[in-house]
C-alpha cells in the first residue's frame, strides 16, 4: 500500500512539473490584443500585465518588445508626456533587441519608437536618429524580408527625412517601400494611405488621389476615424 501511494505521488509531482509551464505561461497574445484594441485603458492594462511578467523575468524578450509596442500605442493616444512615453518604450525595445536579437519584432519597434521620438522633437532636431532607425529596419528585413510593417515605416522615413546632403530622404525609395508593403498586405489601410503619400511625393498626384478615393470608399475605413480624417485631409489638400 505504501509503495503504491509513493508511486502515485511521484506521478502527480511529475505531471505537475510537466503541466505547470502551460498552466502558468504568460498570455502574450492576450496582452497584444489589449494593445491593438487602441483603447487607452486596455493598453495600460497590457502594460501592467507585461510589467508583472518582466518583474518575474527581466530578460523575457517577447514581453519586452510587446511593452515597447504598448508604449508606442499609448503615446499616440495621449496628449501629455508623449515624448517621455515614447522614450520609455524605446528603452524597452533596446532591451528586447539585446535579449531577442534573432527576432525582427524588437528591431522594428525600436525603429518605430525612434521615429515617434523624432516626430515629437521635430525632424531637424532628430537627424542623428535617422541612421540607427534605418539600420534597425534593415535588420528587421534581414531577419524577415516579408515584414511588411518595416517596408511601410521605411517608406515614411525616406519621405520625411531631408534629402542629401542632410539626410537619406529619397523619393524613389519612399515609393518602392510603399509599393512593397502593399504587395505583401494589399488590404492594409495604413499602407494604402502611405502609398498615396509616396505617389504624391513623386509628382504623381492623379494616381495618389485615385488611391485616396479608393481608400475613402472602403467601408472598413469607418472603423478607423483618425486614418479616415488623415486621408480626407490629403484629399482636400491635393484637390486644390
Amino acid at each position: 500500500m505504501l509503495k503504491r501511494t509513493s508511486f502515485t505521488l511521484v506521478i502527480i509531482i511529475a505531471l505537475a512539473l510537466v503541466l505547470s509551464p502551460a498552466v502558468f505561461a504568460f498570455d502574450y497574445a492576450g496582452a497584444e490584443a489589449l494593445i491593438e484594441s487602441e483603447e487607452v485603458p486596455k493598453i495600460q492594462d497590457a502594460i501592467k500585465r507585461l510589467e508583472t511578467q518582466l518583474q518575474k523575468n527581466p530578460k523575457d524578450g517577447e514581453a519586452l518588445w510587446l511593452i515597447a509596442k504598448a508604449y508606442l500605442y499609448l503615446g499616440d493616444r495621449i496628449e501629455e508626456n508623449k515624448l517621455e512615453t515614447f522614450e520609455t518604450g524605446k528603452e524597452y525595445a533596446d532591451a528586447a533587441v539585446e535579449f531577442l536579437p534573432a527576432s525582427p519584432h524588437p528591431h522594428f519597434w525600436q525603429a518605430s519608437l525612434m521615429g515617434r521620438i523624432g516626430q515629437t522633437r521635430g525632424i531637424l532636431s532628430s537627424l542623428f536618429m535617422v541612421k540607427p532607425m534605418k539600420e534597425a529596419l534593415d535588420k528587421a528585413l534581414e531577419l524577415d524580408a516579408a515584414y511588411a510593417d518595416a517596408h511601410w515605416v521605411l517608406s515614411q522615413l525616406y519621405h520625411q527625412a531631408p534629402g542629401f546632403p542632410l539626410s537619406i530622404g529619397n523619393k524613389k525609395l519612399a515609393l518602392e517601400h510603399a509599393e512593397k508593403s502593399i504587395e505583401l498586405d494589399p488590404g492594409n489601410l495604413e499602407y494604402q494611405l502611405q502609398l498615396a503619400v509616396a505617389l504624391e511625393y513623386n509628382g504623381r498626384k492623379n494616381e495618389a488621389v485615385q488611391v485616396l478615393d479608393d481608400l475613402l470608399a472602403n467601408p472598413a475605413l469607418r472603423e478607423h476615424p483618425e486614418l479616415k480624417a488623415e486621408a480626407e485631409g490629403y484629399r482636400a489638400k491635393w484637390s486644390k
